[in-house]
């Protein structure tokens, strides 16, 4: 866009962690409004609400930093009020805003699944223009409920300025794997299975976050993905044989850090996700637990997986970086031309006009 822009990000910054999720998606995202010249203020609601909280009493707490949202947008007087899920932002709070600044934007981006969220969630949409989702399988339903909504496709973010390569770092497992599971889904199956095959195979496995194994955060975090030779992106909605048909275009943003910070990236086959990263060259797709085995012993004993860790570093940065995205994001929100050819622009629900 020509226009430099004054926007209000609305997202959970996480400031009370002391940066331990940096590089989770909200801060990219402003990082990438920044670094086209426009104006970001960080509205962090889940810590504002935290502060205001007294005696436990919740509800109070929420009702003030609504108050304090209408507040900075009256101070700001954006011309976008960007929200994450800003699950606590009544509707009520955005019809305020949008009586006070009829001209202003007001959108919407989201990194899970929706078919997790109540009704509540969804009121907020009969005062939003644009809804975009780093999942594209539920985007068409959405567009056809609310027709007068802007939809798309965005994806996870890989910005070289926060998902730095650690190219240099020695290799000390085989393999990395990474997921909170609770031993309640299937991915806490898919970890017992991989920890077997591993074994079976005299294989150096790391796990954190399953299997009992704890978790880890901030630059560990990186400097863990970036000693093992593979890593297994696996989420909730995979399945141990064969491929969700369900899923399309949908990844866990984990993925992404993997394929930022220098890493061969091993993935369940995605619907649609070979037009960003192409299958054997920016990254593995397996189809099933099986075949993934097949493949990790392949190209470990092939030695192949530095190939696939170069190109999908490459592609990872040019198809999908902080600048790229959010550039995307406001071209779509005030339907201006694309400035560039988006590989997932199709992706778009333009609204229905009456």
């Amino acid at each position: 866009m020509n226009n430099l822009l004054k926007i209000v990000h609305c997202a959970n910054f996480s400031q009370h962690y002391n940066g331990k999720v940096f590089y989770a998606t909200d801060r990219k995202i402003t990082y990438g409004l920044m670094s086209q010249g426009h104006f970001v203020y960080d509205f962090s609601y889940r810590d504002i609400a935290r502060a205001h909280r007294f005696l436990g009493f919740k509800k109070r707490s929420i009702d003030k930093m609504n108050q304090d949202l209408i507040t900075t947008c009256k101070n700001i007087e954006p011309d976008l009020l960007l929200l994450a899920k800003a699950e606590f932002v009544y509707p009520s709070t955005l019809l305020i805003i949008k009586k006070l600044y009829p001209k202003m934007k007001i959108a919407k981006w989201f990194v899970d699944f929706l078919d997790r969220e109540g009704p509540s969630f969804f009121e907020q949409f009969n005062f939003i223009d644009f809804f975009c989702q780093t999942s594209a399988a539920e985007l068409p339903s959405l567009h056809k409920k609310f027709p007068h909504l802007v939809c798309g496709y965005m994806p996870n973010i890989t910005e070289p300025v926060i998902d730095k390569p650690l190219f240099d770092t020695p290799k000390e497992y085989d393999i990395i794997y990474i997921a909170r599971d609770h031993k309640e889904d299937v991915r806490y199956k898919f970890a017992l299975e991989l920890e077997k095959f591993c074994t079976d195979n005299n294989l150096n496995l790391k796990i954190y976050g399953s299997l009992g194994n704890p978790t880890i955060f901030g630059m560990n975090y990186y400097r863990e993905i970036s000693k093992a030779k593979i890593a297994i992106n696996f989420n909730r909605e995979d399945l141990l044989e064969g491929e969700n048909k369900q899923k399309f275009m949908g990844s866990s943003d984990r993925m992404n850090h993997f394929m930022g910070v220098g890493t061969c990236t091993f993935s369940p086959k995605i619907n649609g996700l070979d037009m960003l990263y192409e299958n054997e060259k920016d990254i593995i797709y397996f189809d099933g637990i099986e075949d993934c085995f097949l493949k990790i012993k392949s190209y470990l004993d092939n030695k192949t997986y530095d190939a696939i860790t170069l190109k999908g570093n490459t592609k990872a940065y040019a198809v999908s970086n902080a600048r790229k995205v959010t550039k995307f994001m406001l071209e779509t929100i005030f339907e201006q031309p694309y400035s560039e050819v988006y590989e997932w622009q199709h992706l778009v629900y333009k609204r229905d006009y009456v």
